[in-house]
């Protein structure tokens, strides 16, 4: 049985300590910001995803210094059935950020869902209190050379070559990582330095760490600082040329063999402080039934998918 609204409020409430990663940058940046983060709440999938969006907005409340909202994808089918979440997602009072997720295009094209959402553009960038946030789609796959956007589920038989950026949004990351004045922090709801237990990472992320690395050599002070995806319903930190990717769990369920529920909505608070320093505040969960046993090589045990903690490498 889903658990109740006022179940979730209670379960919402303790928060994990915090988390506190020094990120490369060339020097102190102009400010501090702060966000609250939500990612793959999956409502329309997961039964009671209106409820853990509502701890959410709970605690938002409590935090009275932030300086944006941002979710991550996989919020919503953007249909007749979501219009509950999205007018209490449109009523949030601070500035709002989204980032597309894969299965945000099961039933709806990026236009459908971005006019729901109130997103202007699939990708883009903005600058808050020193640090710029560049946030990727990176909803594509690439067949016999030509990229085609997600729609209406068209992926789900596409191929091996998916989550892909195509080219024009590509040279858009070349030249915002070029001529960026501030540290910048990557996001996409694909993993962005997630690779293989080995550290390679495939042919999607790859292209993307190549702009990375090359801007961020030509230009130091405008590197990039941290990466931040979900996608994989688990916390998850890598470190791709001494940049820390954080993978944030899902507010809902981890998938093994089935939708394994998780017993309290998961977030997270983020503080990029003017020292450098990213704080990051999460909450405690555990599962509705006893935690999977997943065999998943890149996912596995070892990620911790049975709590909101990080897992350090």
């Amino acid at each position: 049985m889903p658990l109740s609204r006022r179940e979730f409020l209670a379960a919402a409430g303790a928060a994990v300590p915090v988390l506190q990663l020094r990120l490369p940058v060339l020097s102190p940046p102009r400010g501090s910001v702060k966000l609250a983060l939500i990612t793959d709440l999956h409502h329309g999938l997961a039964p009671d995803a209106l409820a853990r969006f509502d701890a959410f907005l709970a605690a938002i409340a409590q935090h009275r210094d932030l300086d944006a909202v941002w979710q991550l994808g996989d919020f919503c089918y953007s249909d007749a059935g979501s219009e509950e979440l999205l007018t209490k997602w449109r009523d949030i009072a601070l500035p709002r950020q989204s980032v597309l997720g894969n299965h945000d295009m099961d039933k709806a094209d990026k236009a459908t869902a971005m006019a729901a959402w109130g997103m202007p553009e699939r990708y883009h960038a903005s600058v808050i209190g020193g640090w710029r946030f560049v946030a990727l789609d990176l909803n594509n796959f690439r067949k016999d050379g030509v990229v085609y956007p997600y729609a209406n589920g068209n992926y789900f038989n596409a191929g091996t070559e998916l989550n892909r950026a195509d080219p024009e949004q590509l040279a858009w990351l070349d030249r915002q990582l070029r001529t960026s004045r501030e540290p910048v922090v990557l996001i996409g709801h694909q993993p962005l330095g997630m690779g293989a237990p080995d550290g390679a990472l495939p042919a999607e992320q790859r292209e993307i760490f190549d702009i990375v690395r090359e801007a961020g050599r030509a230009n130091p002070r405008g590197r990039v600082a941290c990466c931040l995806s979900g996608h994989l319903h688990v916390d998850r930190l890598e470190r791709v040329d001494g940049i820390p990717c954080l993978s944030i769990n899902s507010a809902s369920y981890f998938w093994s063999g089935g939708m394994q529920r998780y017993s309290a909505p998961l977030f997270a608070f983020l503080d990029f402080g003017a020292d450098g320093i990213l704080r990051i505040t999460g909450r405690e969960g555990s599962f509705v039934a006893p935690p999977p046993a997943s065999s998943d090589g890149v996912v596995g045990r070892s990620a911790g998918i049975g709590s909101r903690r990080l897992v350090l490498r």
